[in-house]
């Protein structure tokens, strides 16, 4: 090539170089419910859920635990394996059945977040990621309890809080001037047990840890969106995964996106494919660190991953073990993050 030819050559190369990155740098991306939540980053996802501990059931045997156990392991497994699952209303039966059944399923990779705790309804974190300052606070009323854990994942460190808490049925207030009913600080003297339980677990994953955690709240809260305790979080910065994901609302008439209602005493239920759901109390919230926006891949799992942002594992079983179609009363939601 001549030295004539090889200059104006070597323009025309760099002027289409640079056209090249300017139509990269504008071309669109989606955003929404159906966008890929992987970032360059990684991402998380998280499984929460009220397995139903059965001690009321009518068989007299947990609802069939070691079955709605294997069925939930099955849905795991077909959701290529979350590394975060936190579940509630897991007794001493429940916990001693996957202790059985975890190191058979994906890999050998999950391991329990907590030590054993006794009671009928206690949280349970199985996890494959690296997990550290374990801890139980019990919450007033002498049943519920909020477990936090921080954990490090592809998104960086995460401070998690798992709860199982009253609804707002009429319970006893705070009162500081009786040592049986005084709730602990930040409830001021008249808070409902409910409403205590409620900000204690909030203040469990809002402070300590590291400072650029994501913090993750969540669990059976027993009140549905738009209730003053569901506003206090929304309205104190915590998002509500479903909803950021663009998934409707529940619908009480029809059961489509709801997380509870079904019959909780009755094996029957557990094995009617056409067993509803009523209410939507069941949230995954969050809180990201500075610097990162949230990016959900919506419920569709358009990022291929096995887990989408919302309901999870809301169809009926086909074959599940002795005929079962649901592992609970409860429906289990879901999260998969990214940051942008």
């Amino acid at each position: 090539m001549t030295t004539e030819l090889a200059g104006p050559i070597r323009r025309v190369a760099i002027v289409v170089g640079v056209v090249l990155v300017l139509a990269a740098a504008l071309t669109p991306v989606p955003t929404g419910a159906a966008t890929p939540s992987r970032a360059d980053g990684g991402d998380l996802r998280v499984v929460d859920y009220n397995i139903l501990h059965g001690i009321f059931c009518d068989d007299h045997a947990g609802c069939r635990a070691p079955d709605r156990v294997a069925l939930f392991l099955d849905q795991l497994v077909a959701a290529r394996c979350p590394p975060v699952v936190g579940l509630q209303e897991v007794n001493d039966d429940l916990r001693s059945q996957f202790a059985a059944r975890v190191p058979s399923v994906c890999g050998g990779r999950y391991h329990e977040a907590f030590g054993k705790a006794q009671g009928n309804d206690k949280e349970f974190v199985l996890t494959t990621l690296p997990a550290r300052n374990a801890r139980v606070v019990p919450l007033p009323g002498g049943l519920r309890s909020a477990s936090r854990v921080e954990l490090t994942s592809d998104l960086g460190p995460v401070v998690l809080v798992v709860t199982h808490q009253d609804g707002d049925a009429v319970f006893p207030a705070c009162r500081d001037n009786v040592a049986h009913y005084r709730c602990p600080k930040p409830c001021p003297d008249g808070t409902t047990y409910p409403t205590c339980q409620t900000i204690l677990g909030e203040q469990l994953a809002s402070r300590g840890g590291p400072k650029r955690a994501l913090r993750i709240y969540m669990g059976d809260f027993n009140v549905t969106p738009g209730t003053p305790r569901y506003r206090s979080l929304t309205s104190g910065g915590w998002t509500d995964t479903h909803l950021a994901a663009r998934n409707a609302e529940c619908d009480p008439a029809t059961g489509s996106q709801c997380t509870s209602g079904r019959d909780d005493q009755s094996l029957a239920a557990l094995q009617d494919p056409s067993a509803r759901e009523s209410e939507r109390i069941d949230f995954i919230f969050v809180k990201p660190p500075p610097g990162c926006t949230p990016r959900f891949d919506g419920a569709a799992d358009a990022d291929g991953d096995g887990t989408g942002t919302g309901l999870f594992a809301a169809t009926p079983a086909v074959g599940g073990p002795g005929g079962l179609v649901w592992p609970s009363d409860h429906t289990a939601v879901s999260m998969d993050m990214a940051c942008a």
